[in-house]
């Protein structure tokens, strides 16, 4: 049954906990959000996260703006640990939206003064110095691809998924990317890297989750040729890219992580990290696999999430409003992603962990997150549509103890709906200067 967002207090939060007989507790100590996380030679100095939250702000070379840089200084004001900057392609015809971020030689300045801004926008935050550490997602969107913007679509497919191929109106005619094409995003994502290290970034994400192509691979059981089949053959090109980035940046200290999926939560196609006698079960054997692999190969830091945001989205992020209505309680998809998360990092304790499935719980995620660090669940804590509505709520934990009530995320997937319909988003609600004008515009209600 869905459930919308009530708790008063702490223990009215727990006593719904205790109903629903949820493995979740909470913690009023939020110091441990506050001790440093050693990654490496790093020192992150906290264990709050920023997560990545495609803003599709860009300008259309793909360079930032000023909302992108508006959006990222005050996050770093904000005292968070580490920035995990949003989706940046690698390609022209893989951008998900015209208004994405897009590394190249003609827009590297641009990072780079993203990079200044951000280190200058640290030196007003609570934390003196400070200097977080910044991650550049990679990617490639797939079937998601709309360089021309939305409605437009050019979907780049590794693999037809029935219920994937019929939200985007295509059927089995509709051809798959070639082995040959694929094998050239290799080079594509050594150069961005390569260029996100010359711009400042302290390293890059080479994304796989989400439906994204990478991602795709991950599910390409019945795929012919060298990236189908056997579980090798299904993570290897995201392997080489990894090694070839590695072998290219040629520098220790520079972070090569990842963000990938755990459990695909599809219904008709054979999915990533499911039980494929049973598609509404969990099994972790291949994720957990592949985190080790990656581990081994100095990939320590792992960002995790569930599901398909174009297909369900409370899976990756539970909410109190959305385009329909779950039977489950948005407590219950908390709980799943919090649940695997530390499953996985249970496995796999030498990886940094970074958990997921926050911001629905509001200004009572502190306490559950604090719950998780201290019980080895996670080993550093993500907040994406807290840190849009948010971006200081990393220091009012600091210097208040709390989150205030009148400035977090409420989930009302305004944010999503915006950048379903236009590409672009923003916190409508919290940020009315930045973005009401364009949700105003886009449905109809532009009074300029």
């Amino acid at each position: 049954m869905h459930k919308k967002f009530n708790y008063k207090t702490i223990q009215n939060l727990q006593d719904d906990i205790n109903r629903l007989e949820l493995d979740l507790g909470t913690s009023e100590d939020l110091s441990i959000l506050l001790k440093p996380v050693q990654l490496g030679k790093h020192i992150i100095p906290n264990s709050m996260v920023a997560h990545p939250m495609e803003g599709g702000d860009a300008d259309s070379q793909g360079a930032p703006t000023d909302l992108t840089f508006r959006k990222y200084e005050a996050a770093a004001r904000g005292g968070v640990g580490l920035i995990w900057l949003e989706s940046v392609t690698i390609n022209e015809e893989g951008r998900s939206n015209k208004g994405q971020l897009f590394i190249k030689d003609e827009t590297l300045q641009g990072f780079k003064e993203l990079v200044r801004r951000i280190n200058e926008g640290a030196k007003d935050s609570p934390i003196a110095p400070h200097k977080p550490i910044t991650i550049l997602q990679l990617n490639h969107s797939g079937r998601y691809s709309k360089p021309e913007g939305p409605p437009a679509s050019k979907p780049i497919i590794a693999s037809h998924m029935p219920e994937l191929d019929e939200r985007l109106k295509i059927d089995d005619t509709y051809p798959i990317v070639s082995d040959e094409y694929l094998e050239g995003l290799t080079g594509q994502f050594v150069k961005a890297s390569v260029l996100a290290k010359e711009a400042g970034f302290n390293g890059v994400d080479i994304k796989a989750c989400h439906g994204y192509l990478l991602h795709e691979l991950f599910a390409c059981f019945d795929r012919a040729g060298k990236y189908g089949g056997s579980y090798e053959n299904r993570t290897g090109l995201f392997m080489e890219i990894i090694d070839k980035v590695k072998e290219a940046v040629n520098d220790p200290d520079f972070i090569i992580s990842v963000r990938i999926n755990m459990y695909d939560a599809l219904t008709v196609s054979k999915g990533w990290g499911t039980d494929l006698s049973d598609f509404s079960k969990i099994d972790l054997k291949e994720p957990i696999r592949l985190v080790k692999e990656l581990a081994a190969r100095g990939v320590e830091l792992v960002n995790v999430t569930m599901g398909n945001p174009a297909f369900l989205p409370h899976i990756s992020r539970p909410y109190d409003m959305g385009v329909y209505y779950p039977e489950e309680s948005p407590l219950e998809g908390v709980y799943r992603l919090i649940h695997y998360t530390r499953e996985l990092q249970s496995a796999v304790p030498e990886a940094k962990i970074v958990g997921v499935g926050y911001s629905w719980l509001r200004e009572l995620s502190p306490y559950v997150a604090a719950w998780v660090l201290k019980t080895g669940g996670a080993s550093l804590i993500g907040w994406g549509r807290m840190f849009i509505a948010y971006p200081d709520f990393a220091k009012d934990i600091m210097e208040k103890g709390k989150l205030q009530k009148n400035k977090v995320c409420v989930t009302c997937s305004k944010c999503s709906f915006l950048r379903r319909d236009t590409g672009l988003s923003g916190c409508v609600i919290r940020d009315t200067e930045g973005y009401m004008k364009f949700y105003q515009k886009a449905y109809g209600k532009d009074e300029s």
